[in-house]
């Protein structure tokens, strides 16, 4: 098959890129961040079934012209503000949405097969109404990033009787590459050097977090199963941030200490997502998150 993942030098894209590749695929990678990301796919620049465009999914004449003998649309690319609010909404509307509809429309008239969008757990309303969190879950997100991926998958649900459509809703992703200032790579660099890892808050708000190479997993699943609709992919556990620092702790043989700080946190509340739909139709496992987090630190 012929692939086209946007986004597809960044922390997730650039997994994909390797693992489609691998298997045989043909894999055009569209990403307009060159400059960020160069080194996540430096190893794929000379593969024969490897093409690197860059460019930007606002730009619907450039993606007319790529979308051409194109099978499957992995979309991936986003903008999310660092604010995680309302101080840029434009940018973050101009990108999500006029980019995700972009790539729609130019998928429907190149008769592309599949489209499989990256959403996120943030379109559920926040805290949740109710542990763990499924598909069937209200949506009604409190930021500019929620509703902007919620927005997407309407604009899917618009074009989801001209193709396969494929929304996968992401927990907290973690592993190789990750490049954000998320808890658990900010911790595991505390830790490595034995300084005190700061949690911000009581410790007691909880998150579900998904190994990248399990989102590997879920979007080979996809295309495999062949089996559209909406799907939850996270770890299915839920952990604390307190617990979070004791196994990176544990893990690193570390001496550093837990210091809590009296300070407003973004997510003051239990979240873990219900992931028993992607088990049932998908066939997707994902590891545990001790695995996962072993393995992400032995490769670091």
């Amino acid at each position: 098959m012929k692939i086209l993942i946007t986004g597809g030098a960044g922390f997730i894209g650039s997994h994909l890129c390797e693992k489609y590749t691998e298997e045989g695929h043909t894999v055009l990678c569209l990403d307009n961040s060159m400059k960020e990301n160069p080194m996540n796919i430096r190893l794929l620049r000379d593969h024969r079934n490897f093409k690197l465009i860059e460019g930007d999914i606002r730009d619907y004449d450039l993606m007319g012209k790529i979308m051409r003998d194109i099978d499957v649309v992995v979309h991936l690319a986003g903008h999310m503000p660092e604010d995680k609010n309302i101080d840029n909404p434009f940018l973050c509307f101009d990108i999500n949405d006029k980019g995700t509809l972009n790539l729609l429309k130019a998928a429907y008239l190149n008769g592309v097969n599949t489209f499989v969008y990256s959403s996120t757990m943030m379109v559920y309303s926040e805290p949740p109404d109710y542990l763990p969190v499924d598909e069937n879950h209200p949506v009604q997100p409190i930021t500019i990033y929620g509703v902007s991926k919620l927005a997407g998958e309407l604009y899917c649900k618009v074009y989801s009787k001209a193709m396969n459509m494929v929304v996968l809703r992401y927990s907290r992703a973690y592993g190789e590459g990750m490049t954000k200032c998320e808890p658990i790579t900010t911790f595991i660099n505390q830790a490595l050097s034995n300084r005190p890892i700061t949690i911000y808050g009581d410790g007691t708000q909880s998150s579900d977090f998904v190994y990248v190479k399990d989102i590997v997993q879920a979007n080979l699943l996809a295309l495999e199963r062949n089996k559209p609709g909406t799907y939850n992919i996270g770890g299915g556990e839920e952990i604390s941030v307190r617990d979070v620092a004791k196994r990176i702790i544990s893990f690193t043989g570390s001496k550093s200490e837990i210091v809590m700080v009296e300070k407003k946190v973004d997510r003051p509340f239990r979240f873990v997502l219900d992931i028993t739909k992607s088990r049932k139709v998908l066939g997707y496992s994902p590891v545990s998150f001790e695995e996962g987090l072993a393995g992400y630190i032995e490769k670091r």
